[in-house]
């Protein structure tokens, strides 16, 4: 039987991707839809790549996040299963296909979509962004997530205004998905990883770039975990061992490197290749799926992203602590 699926996304200063991203829901197979584009005081042409397409269009008058622009779509649709897609995101053709096909099971109420892993990007910083995903988030070994990602996810209708809904008090991309995620798992929702749900990310984040989104990621996901005492859920989290442990010995590793500023010996000299061997091999499998997947070369690059994202996540993570002491919760 097919559903009639109302599409809905979220839309800032989104014209370097908006038009692909709606190109690629037009020219699906499927044919069953609606397009609800809520433009969230977008600066930048997208509203009028909008509306050369024949989809709804919200114009919020002032930038309420990209929390507040889902809820607003989904108030907004018509059908009963909403799709929440990026506007970055480029469906394939068949996907709204797939998402007919598994609703037309009542046993699911929610399902993840993935990022495909076929690109090759250009920036080795976007390159490790979608290996992560796809090697953590998404491991193989996953059949329902606990992590959740809303850069592509269908839902349905009943099921979201049954939930907390996304907290709109998160003005940023960054941790209102888990949140989201983590409410609807505490309601007895199993939120399938569909597999055959794989679309394309148009990222191309240079240094400043990912520098920059990673540490407000990692800020706001801790204050989240402040919050709603929580923590422990990302720690028991399949596949999240390793990344958890390479904290505290990377914080390891900066002490050992300020104290060889003063005090240089071969202990320190070999306490700091042992803690760097112990940092590695905690990201060996991760690694190694990159060599399989990108080449070696690609692997190499992400070693050296390793030490980079891990100290953000260490940053990030102290900065939101110091933070939330003083008072801001958010």
């Amino acid at each position: 039987m097919e559903k009639k699926i109302s599409v809905i996304i979220p839309v800032h200063n989104s014209f370097l991707t908006l038009k692909e991203c709606l190109d690629a829901i037009y020219n699906s197979n499927y044919k069953n839809f609606e397009v609800i584009v809520v433009d969230d005081h977008s600066s930048d042409n997208s509203l009028e790549i909008a509306k050369q397409f024949k989809c709804k269009i919200i114009e919020l008058k002032e930038n309420g996040g990209p929390a507040y622009a889902r809820n607003t779509g989904a108030y907004s649709a018509e059908n009963d299963i909403l799709f929440f897609i990026d506007s970055d995101v480029i469906i394939q053709d068949n996907s709204l296909n797939h998402i007919n096909n598994i609703f037309n099971d009542e046993e699911h109420n929610v399902v993840q979509g993935v990022y495909s892993h076929k690109p090759n990007y250009k920036s080795i910083f976007s390159q490790y962004q979608q290996s992560f995903y796809c090697y953590y988030t998404w491991h193989k070994n996953i059949t329902n997530v606990s992590a959740f990602c809303t850069m592509c996810f269908a839902i349905r209708k009943k099921t979201f205004f049954n939930s907390k809904q996304f907290n709109t008090k998160i003005r940023r991309a960054t941790v209102e998905d888990e949140e989201f995620g983590y409410n609807l798992i505490d309601m007895g929702n199993l939120i399938l990883l569909l597999r055959e749900l794989q679309v394309e990310h148009r990222v191309n984040y240079n240094l400043k770039q990912y520098i920059k989104r990673n540490f407000i990621a990692y800020f706001d996901t801790m204050k989240s975990y402040l919050r709603n005492k929580n923590l422990n859920r990302r720690i028991k989290q399949n596949n999240y061992l390793g990344i958890i442990l390479s904290l505290p010995v990377f914080g390891s590793i900066i002490l050992t490197l300020i104290t060889m500023i003063f005090f240089s010996n071969e202990m320190s000299l070999t306490i700091l290749l042992v803690l760097n061997i112990f940092f590695l091999s905690l990201h060996l499998k991760f690694i190694g799926f990159v060599s399989s997947e990108k080449g070696v070369r690609t692997a190499f690059g992400v070693v050296l992203v390793c030490y980079l994202d891990t100290f953000l996540m260490l940053i990030g993570a102290g900065c939101a602590c110091i933070s939330y002491i003083v008072g801001r919760k958010y």
